[in-house]
């Protein structure tokens, strides 16, 4: 017989506090809460996106003709230096198809590939100066948009609001572009090209450059110089069927994809390394000149002055 004193009793029974339902019933709980976020944020969206895509893939299905089935190619790519055969179009992709739009017509006065090397080189001379000389690149915003979005979460409204300056300037000289190049298409005769709006891209080009080299303000020289980029690339890429020709990460792709499948005669390689090519010959003058002639240099200007002899050949 064992017998149990006061002092044992109350210290062999479980704690007064202590609850084995409560702890089972939370643990439950929030084992449910997990699957309903898991549903909410995962498996619904999912389901959202699937559906919206089997909707949209059956319109642009219904919407292509087997004729133009039989002229899309198997990798969506047109052979860049053929379009001087065609003469040159302007694509674009439409439900990740390539179609071909026929009332805008481009004459290309030189070999295309020509042009990607002139704009290759020009484009990696200014990246590379600009990158010298402000520690930004003003000819494309991808990098801008995602410190915008690191800014925002850090709060740091100063360098947000530079962020979305520099984007807004693209923006606009690619919205002015495509503006001036619509009116003078409706004000163009039929049969002609509609590359009159090259011209006066020019013009504005030389403009906005050299306005660039005389202002003093760094942050006025970057805006003013994103908005002229923007007025040139977009308009030369649509020129060029969509080759773009001062970016490097979908060369780069399309190289290593090519040469991952041993396709080395590919038509799409001789125009990805004739633009990765130009690129860095561009950024290693660029590079050098800086160093030979200094700072003071209006380097913008002579960009500008290249830049619009190039366009007015197109």
């Amino acid at each position: 017989v064992i017998f149990y004193s006061p002092t044992n009793l109350l210290s062999s029974s479980p704690p007064l506090n202590s609850h084995p339902h409560s702890a089972e019933s939370s643990a439950t709980m929030a084992l449910r809460r997990r699957f309903i976020y898991i549903y909410v944020f995962l498996v619904w969206p999912s389901n959202l996106v699937a559906a919206v895509s089997q909707s949209t893939t059956r319109v642009v299905q219904k919407s292509i003709t087997v004729s133009n089935r039989e002229r899309i190619a198997a990798d969506n790519q047109r052979d860049i230096s053929r379009l001087s055969l065609l003469p040159s179009s302007n694509f674009y992709r439409r439900g990740g198809d390539i179609q071909e739009v026929s009332d805008e017509k481009y004459k290309i006065s030189l070999s295309p590939l020509a042009f990607t090397s002139i704009f290759g080189f020009l484009g990696g001379w200014s990246h590379a100066l600009c990158n010298k000389q402000f520690d930004v690149y003003t000819a494309m915003v991808t990098g801008h948009i995602l410190n915008l979005s690191i800014f925002l979460a850090e709060k740091n409204w100063k360098e947000a609001l530079s962020r979305i300056s520099i984007i807004g300037s693209y923006f606009g000289g690619v919205a002015s572009a495509r503006s001036l190049e619509l009116k003078c298409e409706r004000g163009r005769l039929e049969g002609t090209s509609n590359n009159h709006h090259f011209k006066i891209i020019a013009t504005l080009v030389v403009v906005i450059f050299s306005i660039a080299d005389m202002t003093k303000l760094e942050k006025a020289k970057i805006a003013l110089l994103t908005f002229g980029f923007g007025l040139v690339y977009p308009s030369v890429s649509a020129a060029l069927g969509g080759t773009i020709t001062h970016l490097m990460t979908g060369h780069t792709t399309n190289v290593a994809r090519l040469v991952g499948a041993k396709q080395m005669r590919h038509r799409g390689m001789k125009t990805s390394v004739c633009v990765l090519g130009s690129v860095i010959t561009g950024g290693f003058f660029g590079t050098k000149v800086l160093g030979l002639l200094g700072d003071e240099f209006p380097y913008f200007t002579v960009l500008g002055f290249l830049y619009a002899a190039a366009l007015l050949l197109l």
